[in-house]
């Protein structure tokens, strides 16, 4: 009876191991760092209404400024709405003071969503927090800027758990 426990247990312990830990984390790589940078705010301001595919990476360009911009990119592959397999672009920009890194303002996207745009946008909430590697972006406390109320009340926060990469 006590060896069944115990190989019980262990088997329970394995399974909750391997799926906690076992899974690779989402990660946002840093594709690029611009110095004396800023976000272009008009375009994301046009994500609440139709806005096209080259407007919308045109958002991820910094332009000139005071700040440091950081471009990161999370690669993942996730079912598309016609039931495909299909590899997810999340593009990801944060501006920081340039000595003390802390993160001033972001934005986050996901580039191959098909709906209104501004139902997917998401822009920090707290810019208390220093810019350093493996950072989970959870703690941006990144909010949906969806103009629709039910959408804001229904998925209010990016919660991926992902972590960025800047080395």
């Amino acid at each position: 009876m006590i060896k069944y426990i115990k190989i019980k247990w262990t088997i329970v312990f394995l399974f909750l191991y391997v799926f906690n830990f076992g899974q690779s984390q989402k990660e946002y790589k840093l594709i690029s760092k611009h110095d004396k940078s800023d976000f272009r705010y008009k375009l994301f301001k046009k994500f609440k209404h139709s806005i096209y595919s080259k407007e919308i990476r045109k958002a991820f360009t910094p332009k000139k400024g005071k700040y440091d911009v950081y471009f990161f990119i999370s690669e993942e592959l996730g079912n598309s709405y016609d039931g495909t397999q299909k590899l997810f672009h999340d593009y990801l920009i944060l501006k920081t003071e340039p000595k003390k890194k802390i993160i001033k303002d972001a934005f986050q996207y996901t580039i191959e969503w098909t709906d209104d745009p501004s139902l997917d946008l998401y822009r920090l909430t707290e810019n208390t927090i220093h810019l350093k590697n493996h950072l989970n972006l959870d703690l941006l406390k990144m909010k949906s800027q969806a103009p629709y109320a039910w959408i804001k009340n229904e998925n209010p926060h990016l919660l991926d758990g992902g972590q960025l990469i800047i080395e």
